[in-house]
């Protein structure tokens, strides 16, 4: 009955319509001001009430084909950026028809939005940095600052676990801890758009880490040069200086940007050893490793090329040089026995020489077969190389023994290729999204440690300590993932297969292979509670292969009595991980499960019988955390706004010790960062932040770490109609950021304490010039990406 009555409904319609006849046939060509085809140009039908009869696009050369059986009048052509025409029916349909642009020139100030800050969405956590006084300092400055971040020393961690895959606008970064911290200090904060942390990654990322950290760069979107050149400078115990230049060109077809900034200074970090062992003793060292850093480079550029309206080219190379830098330590140990009276001492005179460079090229293609389908080929190679040099003398002044001197030397050099290319290819329609793809990846890494030792007065190259390490590890993997929309609800699902294969060899211990595939499945769903309330649930597999330096089996010596050594049997760890979100407005609460299977870590341990304090890489049984974590962004005044980022949380980690046996070690953890923001003058630009950030002590194998807190205060302010930007950073104020690190089970005691130089202060400069307006020119963008910012 419903269908008759419709159907009734749609004929009357037609007889009421005084419009073109039926059987319309016709054919044209939709061309720009500079004769080329324009693709997907909008071509709607309509009758004379303007109802819309029927509507398609153009193909990529422009052309179109009107075969209808509908009557209507008039037609419009539709195109973002240029200025839409209408076509009367009964006045003749040209052939060729010409759509001119739709341009304007505005002032930068106009076109830009505030954005959230802080944004949830169904599968990442979003920081936007822009707006923020943040936007003025460095890469690392503003990764410190990320909500659900936490950093102490050179390491980052999430959710209390430090395996995070990196990457920089979707590209992994080979670099870790230190030499990671020091590649985003070299990095300019003004081209950093975003940080997205995303605990739960979808099956596009590859499965690796147990969370995704992605830095967005900025794109160029200025018609025409523009540049910028500052300098910042940073004084804590010593100094350190940045100067950095961006240099940028936009035009119709092409796109080309580069940036390079130097550092150089002094850079210091304190630590004290102390080792408790079974007869009683306790040795203690004290170290300060005073590092002059001769130069840091970084550096990269890019350019892409719009070969048409469906296909853009993209390449480009970035890369890293820390030119070799000096450490020359003095570390004097006492060895205090039972009564805590010093019986023995002995110092180490550690000279050490370090040099690291790390290239990357990539390029990208990006083919639009119409205005939801996309096809993108990505490929980049990466190559590292690593060289430490020490010379180790030690001077003994033991009880009962006359006094001496022992000698070593190291040469350590590590290079490390990385190739990869994938394919991603995505339909986008108005209520799904369906996305698969496929990546391969191969990367060889080679380890070359030469020991030397003195013996009778002469240095000789030691073969027992020395060590060669090869490594080759290739990956072959494959995605789906299928977005819903409907109604209240957002579902999206995904899967992603991944095979292994890894071959190492070592001096020593042989040849090893093992090869595996698994399968990771990911789950989101959210359902709108109202308009301003949404409820998601999201679960995903992860796996954290380790890195291929923990496999490396050799001993690195620090002094006499204390190395690392990594682990060539490491096992593959696999997580899963569980969140319930609820978003309100500017408040998002996310309670969250994660239960991980032999995680990997650095852990130490003492041995009675020689005195060392070794230093092992390697797994432990199990870990489980479970705990919420609170966003809350809020307006206090129009020049006044706070960002709250509160967690709760019970770790549990489960490892083997020394005796064998499994012991637990856990912790319910308390942490957080408080911001807030104050707009001092709205016209200049004149922005100032505090921060403070806490957390209650953590665990970590079988280590317990100290709780930790810190506070900043950034001021930024433009000058000369923003062609000047000046900024202060008032680093760590009250010097509170000092940790204790400590193991204690079983025979084991031992513990150290470290401090980073990061009390200090900073000034920075900068100028740009070249084209301050933006061409504003509403061209088709994929929203979907453009949400993400």
């Amino acid at each position: 009955m419903v269908r008759l009555i419709i159907m009734l409904i749609l004929l009357l319609m037609t007889v009421l319509v005084q419009a073109q006849t039926t059987d319309f046939t016709a054919t044209g060509r939709v061309i720009g001001e500079k004769q080329e085809g324009l693709p997907f140009v909008t071509v709607v039908l309509q009758d004379e009430n303007g109802t819309v009869v029927s509507s398609f696009y153009t193909n990529e050369q422009g052309e179109y084909q009107i075969d209808s059986n509908e009557k209507f009048s008039t037609i419009t052509f539709q195109y973002i950026g240029y200025r839409s025409q209408v076509i009367v029916v009964n006045e003749g349909i040209p052939s060729v028809l010409t759509l001119v642009e739709d341009s304007v020139l505005l002032d930068e100030v106009v076109v830009q939005a505030k954005r959230p800050t802080i944004k949830r969405e169904i599968d990442r956590l979003v920081f936007n940095v822009q707006d923020t006084p943040l936007a003025t300092s460095n890469a690392w400055d503003i990764v410190k600052q990320t909500p659900g971040i936490n950093a102490t020393g050179d390491n980052l961690s999430i959710r209390g676990s430090q395996s995070i895959l990196v990457t920089i606008n979707d590209r992994k970064v080979m670099l870790t801890g230190e030499q990671l911290k020091t590649m985003l200090e070299a990095t300019e904060g003004t081209q950093v758009e975003a940080v997205e942390v995303i605990t739960n990654p979808p099956a596009k990322y590859e499965a690796q880490g147990n969370a995704v950290l992605n830095i967005k760069l900025k794109k160029n979107n200025l018609l025409g040069y523009k540049g910028s050149l500052s300098n910042r400078f940073k004084q804590t115990t010593y100094a350190m200086n940045t100067i950095a230049t961006q240099q940028m060109y936009s035009g119709e077809k092409i796109n080309v940007s580069g940036n390079y900034s130097f550092g150089n200074g002094t850079g210091v970090r304190y630590n004290e050893d102390n080792v408790y062992y079974q007869n009683g003793e306790r040795w203690s060292s004290v170290m300060t490793r005073k590092n002059h850093i001769k130069g840091q480079h970084n550096f990269g550029v890019e350019m892409d090329v719009k070969i048409d309206s469906t296909l853009t080219f993209t390449m480009g190379g970035d890369g890293y040089i820390n030119e070799r830098s000096k450490g020359r330590y003095a570390i004097p140990t006492s060895i205090y026995n039972p009564q805590d009276i010093v019986e023995s001492t002995y110092t180490t005179f550690n000279n050490r020489q370090a040099h690291m460079d790390t290239y990357t090229g990539y390029f990208l293609v990006e083919k639009m077969f119409n205005p939801s389908r996309k096809l993108l080929w990505s490929s980049y190679f990466t190559y590292e190389n690593q060289k430490e040099d020490q010379a180790v003398l030690t001077k003994l002044n033991f009880k009962d023994q006359p006094r001496s001197e022992q000698f070593f030397a190291t040469d350590n050099n590590q290079r490390t290729r990385l190739a990869v290319s994938g394919l991603d290819y995505s339909v986008d329609n108005e209520h799904s999204k369906v996305e698969v793809g496929g990546k391969y990846s191969i990367v060889k890494a080679s380890y070359l440690l030469d020991f030397f030792d003195q013996q009778e007065g002469m240095t000789h190259y030691n073969a027992e300590k020395s060590n060669t390490y090869d490594y080759q590890e290739i990956n072959w993997a494959g995605y789906a993932s299928y977005t819903k929309q409907w109604k209240k609800w957002q579902a999206k699902v995904g899967v992603r297969g991944e095979y292994t294969g890894i071959q190492t060899r070592s001096t020593g211990i042989g040849s090893k292979d093992q090869s595996y595939f698994k399968v990771f499945p990911t789950a989101y769903l959210k359902y709108d509670l109202t308009d301003q309330q949404q409820l998601s649930f999201s679960y995903s597999k992860r796996i954290d292969r380790p890195s291929y330096s923990w496999m490396n089996p050799a001993k690195s010596y620090y002094n006499l009595f204390s190395y690392f050594q990594g682990d060539a049997d490491l096992k593959a760890e696999i997580s899963h991980n569980f969140s319930l979100n609820y978003a309100f407005n500017e408040l998002n609460v996310e309670f969250f499960y994660n239960r991980e299977r032999n995680p990997s870590m650095e852990i130490s341990y003492q041995e009675d019988e020689t005195n060392m304090l070794i230093y092992h890489y390697t797994n432990i049984d199990k870990r489980q955390l479970a705990g919420m974590i609170v966003n809350y962004s809020y307006q206090i005044l129009p020049r006044w706004s706070v960002n709250t980022f509160l967690y709760l949380q019970h770790q549990e980690d489960y490892f083997y010790g020394v005796d064998q046996r499994i012991h637990k070690n856990d912790a319910f953890i308390f942490g957080g960062r408080g911001t807030t923001t104050v707009n001092l003058d709205k016209d200049n630009n004149w922005k100032a932040m505090l921060t403070y950030n806490f957390y209650t002590p953590t665990v970590q194998g079988s280590f317990t770490i100290s709780g930790y807190q810190r506070t900043d205060f950034i001021m930024s302010r433009t000058f000369n109609q923003k062609k000047w930007t000046a900024n202060l950073y008032v680093y760590n104020i009250f010097g509170s950021d000092r940790q204790v690190i400590k193991t204690q089970y079983a025979n084991q005691y031992n513990y150290f304490k470290d401090y980073m130089d990061t009390q200090g202060i900073g000034i920075g400069i900068s100028y740009n010039f070249g084209n301050q307006k933006v061409k504003h020119n509403n061209r088709q963008v994929d929203m979907s990406e453009k949400d993400r910012l």
